[in-house]
């Protein structure tokens, strides 16, 4: 089996971006099951191809002691800065900046807005959200949103002092 589209070779340190669930081959756990969770950090065995085109890792995980199967766009090399998934589609979220627009603010620091993508660079890491903004579909810097609880937190303490 060629391997060469294969970006991590045997021995090479990575982290998985997304939890990984059993999708039933993993024997001993149930279907559903969490094998391993985002920013985990493993070694990489081996490389093959899935229905000829799809290539999979077999990384070995030491925090959880398992060997498992992952697709290629659920690493990055681990040595990257890591910044977690926190959003999913349709998720709420909270501005941590005002965002402008032609010249026009659209959206004020600490304004709730809709998640509908998720975006990671598995060459450099970077995790970017695209949000709806003024009727716009805007891609924002995972650190230009945080939680809506965590939000109201920060504009309490900032209201107290």
């Amino acid at each position: 089996m060629d391997c060469s589209s294969a970006r991590f070779l045997s021995g090479s340190e990575v982290r998985v971006v997304r939890n990984v669930r059993n999708d039933g081959s993993f024997t001993g756990l149930e279907k559903g099951e969490l094998l391993v969770t985002q920013g985990e950090t493993g070694i990489v065995r081996s490389s093959g191809y899935f229905l000829q085109d799809q290539v999979i890792y077999q990384v070995y995980f030491p925090a959880v002691e398992r060997t498992i199967g992952v697709r290629d766009q659920e690493v990055i090399h681990a040595s990257l800065a890591w910044s977690p998934c926190l959003f999913r589609s349709l998720d709420k979220a909270a501005l941590t900046v005002a965002l402008k627009m032609k010249d026009e603010i659209v959206a004020m620091k600490g304004d709730l807005v809709e998640v509908q993508r998720v975006y990671r660079d598995l060459e450099t890491g970077r995790l970017d959200y695209e949000i709806e903004v003024a009727g716009s579909l805007v891609r924002v810097d995972s650190r230009f949103l945080v939680s809506p609880k965590e939000s109201s937190v920060q504009r309490e303490v900032a209201a107290n002092g």
